[in-house]
């Protein structure tokens, strides 16, 4: 069987993994996705497609997939558990189609788990958009009484005289002036990008270099890079701005670690959620830290503006790092428990600067 570069290039945009077999069961061709979750396609001789997994998952594929030789139509198994020799488990589901033209099997497998991952995907963005439109509303509504309070306490220090009247109206003026900043950077969204492609290792480069400045001295800041991501399309200062507020957070979060890590990491992932749509390929930055971590009954809150782990936080680094990512069509997401807290940014990657959105 030959299939035309049209035919492979389709078949690789698909999120679902397709493995091709042969009559004898031995894997002919694989697609990205296949790839990418483990199937293994040997050019240099007959590979079995059983043969990575257990001797259980090898009995029941290897039957199930028996039947399906010489019957037109397809059959779907679901909820399929594939348990592989290395003692990881999937569960997928599985369809089988055989083809009398070509006297071969075409397996589709697609993720049971990623129904699962788009849901909390779509939940995150919705809370996240929730969060923010809410704290804009919120912020609007207390900038003008700042302004009345701003402005009578700056009458009162010209009538007052007195050093004790002074003091306190100026820590009145001071306060409110703070802030006013607050609700003004709360209210007026990112600079808007100056769109181009650009290196994403380049940029993480220079936060790595502004985060090493002011590092504490006992603190290992670890690079991870995959060389084999292309350019992304977007303003490379304002993303340097949305990664160095997560190292900045990351930061904060060990200082009391007797041995502080973080690491910057970069890869590429693979049929993956982001903000609700599912992607083919994305681009994904890890900043990983081993502090205390989030508390638990935060973790709903923290995308909320103002909102901080730390006392004296004004809560707008992961508000306007939010702002940023989505800008560039991404999304922010987290994971956290003590001593591992991971910040990801997901971006899809495009080809011909179309996204390749799967659904």
């Amino acid at each position: 069987m030959k299939l035309d570069n049209l035919q492979l290039n389709f078949l690789n945009q698909l999120s679902s993994e397709i493995i091709i077999l042969d009559v004898g069961l031995n894997v002919i061709w694989l697609n990205d996705s296949a790839l990418n979750k483990g199937w293994v396609l040997n050019n240099k001789e007959k590979y079995l497609v059983t043969d990575q997994f257990s001797d259980e998952s090898k009995s029941n594929l290897s039957n199930f997939l028996k039947k399906a030789i010489g019957n037109e139509g397809s059959k779907t198994k679901r909820d399929f558990e594939l348990n592989f020799k290395t003692s990881t488990k999937r569960i997928i589901d599985l369809t089988v189609r055989w083809s009398n033209q070509f006297e071969i099997l075409i397996l589709e497998v697609s993720c049971v788990d990623n129904l699962n991952k788009i849901i909390d995907s779509t939940k995150t963005f919705s809370t996240q958009k929730i969060a923010a439109n809410l704290a804009r509303t919120l912020a609007h509504e207390v900038k003008n009484p700042l302004s009345g309070i701003k402005g009578s306490a700056q009458i009162l220090s010209k009538k007052l005289n007195d050093s004790f009247s002074k003091k306190f109206l100026k820590i009145i003026i001071d306060e409110t002036e703070r802030l006013n900043h607050i609700v003004t950077k709360i209210l007026t969204p990112p600079s808007k990008p100056s769109l181009d492609f650009f290196n994403i290792h380049s940029a993480l480069e220079k936060v790595f270099a502004l985060a090493d400045a002011e590092k504490q001295d006992n603190l290992e800041l670890i690079r991870d890079y995959d060389p084999s991501i292309p350019e992304i399309n977007g303003d490379e200062n304002l993303f340097v701005q949305a990664v160095l507020n997560l190292v900045k957070n990351s930061q904060q979060a060990i200082e009391n670690e007797s041995n502080p890590q973080i690491k910057i990491k970069s890869r590429v992932r693979y049929s993956h959620p982001v903000n609700g749509s599912l992607y083919s390929t994305v681009c994904s930055i890890e900043i990983i830290d081993n502090g205390e971590g989030i508390p638990e009954d935060m973790h709903e809150q923290i995308f909320f503006p103002t909102v901080s782990v730390k006392k004296n936080g004004s809560g707008l680094g992961l508000s306007i790092a939010q702002d940023i990512i989505r800008m560039h069509g991404g999304g922010i997401s987290f994971k956290s428990s003590k001593g591992l807290t991971v910040f990801s940014i997901d971006i899809p990657l495009r080809m011909d600067n179309k996204e390749i959105k799967i659904a």
